[in-house]
């Protein structure tokens, strides 16, 4: 056997060990410590979706963040015409 017929055996052990180590028998204990056969529904299931609030919520909230942050700059203007008519005196 010459140079090429071990470099191509060697190219088919290495094909075979990746598949075996891809393969589920392999792995013992999955990220949630469990066999992964145990928690996965099925192999090729799509991942989970999340769910976004509806536009409606969003807006709701958004507006929220405007009123709040419209009396905190009239709070921050009282103070300033507060502590401006202090140092007069």
């Amino acid at each position: 056997m010459g140079f090429f017929g071990m470099l191509f055996w060697i190219a088919v052990l290495w094909f075979v060990i990746r598949a075996a180590r891809r393969s589920d028998r392999w792995v013992l204990v999955g990220p949630r410590g469990y066999w992964p056969g145990w928690y996965r529904r099925g192999r090729y299931d799509a991942p989970e979706v999340r769910r976004t609030a509806p536009r409606d919520n969003r807006d709701e909230y958004i507006d929220s963040l405007e009123t709040r942050l419209s009396q905190l700059e009239e709070r921050l203007d009282f103070t300033e015409r507060l502590l401006a008519g202090r140092g007069e005196k």
